[in-house]
Formats: structure tokens, C-alpha cells, sequence
């Protein structure tokens, strides 16, 4: 075998030591791995070997990059995924969807700004396309966490912004701004949901701390009011640490108990 057909095979063999490595907590979780230069002598092979390996590792998401600042270990993930029910809670900061959110705490100073939804965004916010809107930006996370485990945007049109300035401030005040739309209408939002997965964009393998194999789960969530769409809110998170649960109920007509057929009675 050739060198060069060494170093095409071959890193497999250094990215599965290097997992070794990480296991056996040779280098620390939140610190980087060393460089290149560094691996290519400790494992012995090429530099393009040892490069091929780390990608490899980030692709599998065992390695998170984070440009210059170096690759880092990602932290393990929890021993059970947090899930996502069909409630919607509220407190004093505002609303949250899944009963493990109640503690957590944004990472990072939200955004707004007036720009551009994507085309599905504002498909469903009833936007023609190329019709700003108001962007809402959120980090959030539980309170010992490093970096954020959700991102989520909002899509708000400038319509309702305009009759509801606060919808735009940083700080909407006591429920957020799912209150102050409430408050405007005098009734209450009604909300769905649609939950997906695609592979994570380069923003969210650095904020969620993800290679680039691994996907997210996207939770789309519409808020209406009456028929009219007031809101729409993208989530994000890393589909290794979530699961989405719900309760299974009979349909009444066709698997009812006890069955019509005079089984079960």
C-alpha cells in the first residue's frame, strides 16, 4: 500500500484513537485538542491523516469547532433527552413550551431588528416575500449550562408592530410579548405546532455546539389569534438531546373501547 493510499484509509484508524483518547479524559472536555502538527506526531501519520480524523470526528459529532479558537471535545450528553410535550406554561418571564424549561435562562443579550423571513416563515405569516419584518432573536439555556441548548426566532409583521410598539423593545414586560399581543386583541393566541429535522447551518454548530453530522430538530411554531397569524417562532436544538412526547388518544369512530362488535363488553 501506498502512503497516499495509506493516508486515504488510514483515518479511520487515527480518528478511532483519538475517540479513545477522549474517553480515556486524556484531554479536557471545554479545552481544545491540540492542533495538527501536535497530532499528526503523537499518532504518527501524515498531517492530511490527522485532519481527515478531526474532521471525521466533528462530522460525527464527537468534536466541535470553533474556528480559531481550536476544536473542542463536545460535552456529553445528557443521560435521558429533555422532552417537549403539548402544554404551554407561563410564568412571571413569560411563556415556555416543555416542562424542563421552567429555569432556564437566556444566554446572551436577545435581538430584534427589522429584516427578511425566509420564504417559508413568511409564507405562513401571511407576508408577501421581501416584506420586512420584525426578527426576534433568543439563546437560551438551564442555568449551569456552558452554551445555549435552544435558539429560537421570531417573526412578528410590521403591521402588528406598528399598532403594538413594544412588541419591538428588548423588554416587553412581565409574560413577553405572547402577553402584549393578547392584551392588544383582548382574546387569547392559539398555537400549533410542526416539528422537522435538517442538518444544523454553520451558526448553530457553533451556538449549540454540534458537528456537522449531527441534525436539529425544528419545531415551527404559529401563534394566532382569531385566524389571523400574529406570530411565527422557529426552534431549534440538537436532536441527540430532545425528544418530542405526547399523549396517543383513541379515535372514537374506529378504535373505541369497549369495541361496537360486542367484543371487550
Amino acid at each position: 500500500m501506498t502512503r497516499e493510499e495509506s493516508d486515504r484509509t488510514g483515518y479511520r484508524e487515527v480518528a478511532a484513537r483519538i475517540r479513545a483518547d477522549v474517553a480515556a479524559g486524556v484531554w479536557p472536555t471545554g479545552r481544545p485538542i491540540p492542533g495538527i502538527d501536535r497530532l499528526k506526531d503523537r499518532y504518527d501519520v501524515a498531517r492530511q491523516t490527522a485532519n481527515r480524523a478531526v474532521q471525521h470526528l466533528v462530522s460525527e459529532g464527537l468534536l466541535y469547532s470553533e474556528g480559531r479558537r481550536g476544536t473542542f471535545i463536545r460535552p456529553a450528553a445528557p443521560a435521558r433527552t429533555l422532552a417537549r410535550d403539548h402544554h404551554v406554561r407561563r410564568d412571571a418571564q413569560g411563556y415556555f413550551f416543555g416542562p424542563h424549561a421552567s429555569d432556564w435562562r437566556g444566554v446572551g443579550p436577545a435581538t430584534q431588528e427589522v429584516g427578511l423571513a425566509p420564504a417559508d416563515a413568511a409564507e405562513l405569516l401571511g407576508v408577501p416575500a421581501g416584506e420586512p419584518v420584525l426578527i426576534r432573536e433568543r439563546a437560551v439555556a438551564p442555568p449551569d449550562a456552558s452554551h445555549p441548548w435552544q435558539l429560537a426566532t421570531s417573526y412578528l409583521p410590521m403591521a402588528l408592530v406598528d399598532q403594538v410598539p413594544v412588541l419591538g423593545a428588548a423588554e416587553t414586560g412581565p409574560g413577553g410579548v405572547y402577553d402584549r399581543i393578547e392584551e392588544h386583541f383582548g382574546a387569547a393566541i392559539a398555537w400549533e405546532e410542526t416539528v422537522g429535522a435538517r442538518p444544523a447551518n454553520d451558526h448553530e454548530q457553533q451556538q449549540l455546539r454540534i458537528g456537522a453530522g449531527l441534525p436539529v430538530l425544528v419545531i415551527t411554531r404559529v401563534s394566532r389569534v382569531g385566524e389571523q397569524v400574529v406570530e411565527v417562532n422557529c426552534t431549534r436544538m440538537s436532536a441527540d438531546r430532545f425528544a418530542v412526547t405526547y399523549p396517543v388518544a383513541r379515535d372514537e369512530e374506529t378504535a373505541r373501547w369497549p369495541r361496537g362488535d360486542g367484543r371487550g363488553q
